[in-house]
């Protein structure tokens, strides 16, 4: 699928803004689906050498380039780990002090933004509170509520809303087999998010455990409650925790088991309120 397809609405918005040649120097794309396929079509449209009606033609030398990632005057920075480290961000500094390499023009996109170390973060403060207008920068984020409030007040945020029809289809065409592809769209924001769940060893074997724990409960909560224990151990992680209880929500959901829905909501809210994972997990189960 094109961008086009994948979220029309936004791509229809950008269409005009290109036409208008009102594109600003730092965007903060939050969501997840295609946001990255649309910073790429954008930045075409910036180095297109055959510009039609402002847009990209997306076939000369420059918008294959682009596409394919090898483009001089692109930079696409990604997480090392689990961060963004500062000396990534300070290595851009020549990036935004210097001309291009095929013309004025530079993109810089930083992918999961919001794992950008606090002085990676600050570092690039710095870049865009002077804004260059031959740079442009496209931030992408899951949850733009998790990038400093001084990132966001500097670029315009555009939400990215999910699209599970798309992202099912992508997991199904990358070898996913289709109920998983089903179940992962529908409780994962992005499609790169869902690709590494799926062929992550603890999910598969966490999602085994829950549609156990989802038989037990409809013949036996007492062997149900014995069979937490294989479900919660070796899951102290926030991220893996929360995705436990969407996980949990789904399933519930997919057997029409609308009072273990209600319940595993109240579950999930006490544990944000700081109540331990298991004891939340053993309130689904006794209530």
């Amino acid at each position: 699928m094109k961008i086009a397809d994948i979220q029309p609405a936004l791509f229809e918005r950008f269409k005009h803004i290109l036409r208008v040649n009102k594109l600003s120097h730092a965007y903060l794309f939050s969501g997840g689906v295609g946001s990255l396929d649309m910073a790429i079509w954008l930045s075409q449209a910036i180095f297109c050498e055959n510009l039609q009606d402002n847009l990209p033609c997306e076939n000369c030398r420059h918008c294959r380039l682009v596409a394919r990632d090898e483009f001089s005057d692109l930079h696409i920075i990604r997480p090392e780990g689990q961060t963004i480290k500062t000396g990534q961000i300070r290595d851009l500094s020549e990036v935004f002090s210097q001309s291009g390499f095929e013309g004025a023009q530079k993109v810089v996109i930083i992918t999961e933004a919001e794992k950008m170390h606090s002085n990676a973060a600050n570092t690039l403060l710095k870049s865009i509170e002077e804004p260059d207008n031959a740079t442009h920068v496209f931030l992408l984020t899951e949850n733009d509520n998790l990038m400093l409030p001084t990132i966001k007040s500097r670029t315009q945020v555009f939400s990215f809303p999910k699209n599970s029809a798309y992202m099912q289809e992508t997991l199904e065409q990358n070898g996913v087999l289709k109920t998983q592809a089903e179940l992962l769209s529908r409780v994962c924001n992005s499609v790169e998010e869902a690709q590494d769940l799926s062929g992550a060893t603890w999910f598969n074997d966490t999602l085994k455990k829950l549609q156990q724990l989802l038989k037990l409960v409809k013949t036996d909560r007492r062997e149900a409650f014995i069979y937490l224990t294989n479900v919660a151990e070796n899951i102290e992680d926030k991220e893996k925790q929360t995705l436990v209880f969407s996980l949990l929500l789904e399933l519930f959901n997919q057997e029409k088991m609308s009072e273990w829905v209600q319940k595993t909501f109240q579950a999930e809210k006490m544990w944000k309120s700081n109540v331990r994972f298991g004891a939340c997990l053993e309130y689904i189960v006794l209530k």
